[in-house]
């Protein structure tokens, strides 16, 4: 069996949040700092193209290590050994505390292969943070690790699937039973999602064996009652180079569009959960099926990333020259090395990833003016 065993007894899942005016407080000067980014991101754009935008998100792995073996992904193919600990990521966590960082992504590899997850992922609620994410393939989130997590504080999942059935999951995943073991956690949470107003995600990643399945996972998510989040197979980001992860990439070119068009007829007639046809009309380029327009990489100033052992910088495909361990995060973010490379990747001067396109998109809509770039 892929779903993990229970363990004997009744499950306590905690008590929903209360409304008190500090959380309300917090959620509130999120939401100010995020337009303060977007703004400043305007201003970068068209008149100071050197200007510091500070990040406000961390991506946090707290391993690179996983219970998969996906063929679009390099992170399983050696074991990572050195990350940090327990401790190390307390004081990560004070650190971006002090920073004032609004929202927390806890990711991996698998995040919740290390038993001290839930201890790294409640320190940081103990802090203040009031947005937490877990990203997971669902394997071990049975309802005594959900208990475990909603107790720490995530209100927001992403759950990878990466088909509509199990054989074509499966065999990305490299698993027999991970597709029952991912949707098995998607209605897990869904029977949770009223009481604690959790957001669930379904991630699908496009690659050439599965990009017909495109409408299909749509409906599925529909039929879950959960988002759709289409993300791009990439072999260019630290967790997917590899020359096997390169070979999936070939896409065919009509299959894709026809999948697209399909979906785009179903966000028509009801965009709930799904991409937005903005979004939808840039996944062609990614694949070199189409002219590559330019739109500034807002995700690389928006994102933090502190890798398991330790190394740390502002996009998937940057590779990070500075480590936690020898330096603080305040003076790595305020450095001129760190300003300089992104500027550069601000305007896509990269390795052109495609991670998180779709904020991209939408930044790039909201800050875009007639006359310029």
């Amino acid at each position: 069996m892929s779903t993990p065993v229970e363990l004997q007894g009744p499950v306590e899942f905690p008590e929903p949040d209360r409304w008190s005016w500090p959380a309300a407080a917090a959620r509130a000067k999120s939401v100010v700092r995020l337009g303060a980014f977007v703004a400043m991101l305007a201003a970068k754009r068209h008149v100071r193209s050197r200007l510091h935008v500070r990040p406000l998100v961390a991506e946090l792995f707290l391993t690179d290590n996983c219970n998969l073996k996906c063929v679009s992904c390099a992170c399983w193919r050696e074991q990572t050994r050195g990350e940090l600990t327990t401790d190390e990521w307390r004081d990560v966590l004070d650190q971006l505390a002090d920073l004032r960082f609004v929202k927390l992504n806890f990711t991996g590899g698998e995040a919740l292969v290390r038993r001290d997850a839930g201890e790294v992922i409640s320190y940081a609620r103990s802090l203040g943070f009031q947005n937490l994410h877990l990203n997971t393939n669902g394997l071990q989130l049975n309802r005594r690790r959900l208990a475990e997590v909603l107790g720490a504080g995530v209100r927001s999942f992403n759950i990878s699937v990466d088909g509509a059935n199990a054989s074509v999951h499966d065999a990305i995943r490299g698993r027999s039973g991970s597709f029952d073991a991912a949707i098995g956690a998607v209605r897990l949470l869904a029977e949770h999602r009223d009481r604690y107003g959790l957001n669930v995600r379904m991630n699908f990643t496009v690659l050439a064996g599965n990009v017909e399945e495109i409408p299909a996972v749509a409906r599925l998510a529909r039929d879950l009652e959960v988002t759709l989040s289409l993300n791009l197979g990439t072999d260019r980001t630290f967790l997917f180079r590899h020359e096997d992860v390169g070979q999936l990439l070939d896409v065919d070119g009509d299959a894709l569009r026809a999948s697209l068009r399909e979906l785009e007829r179903m966000v028509r007639e009801d965009p709930r959960g799904l991409p937005s046809r903005a979004t939808l009309r840039y996944i062609p380029s990614h694949f070199g099926l189409a002219a590559d327009s330019f739109i500034p990489c807002a995700e690389s100033q928006l994102k933090l990333m502190i890798r398991s052992t330790g190394e740390i910088g502002g996009c998937w495909g940057h590779d990070s020259t500075m480590n936690v361990r020898d330096h603080s995060i305040r003076s790595i973010v305020d450095s001129a090395e760190y300003r300089a490379e992104h500027e550069r990747l601000f305007r896509k001067d990269c390795v052109r990833c495609g991670s998180n396109y779709a904020l991209n998109v939408k930044v790039d809509r909201v800050t875009r003016v007639p006359y310029g770039r």
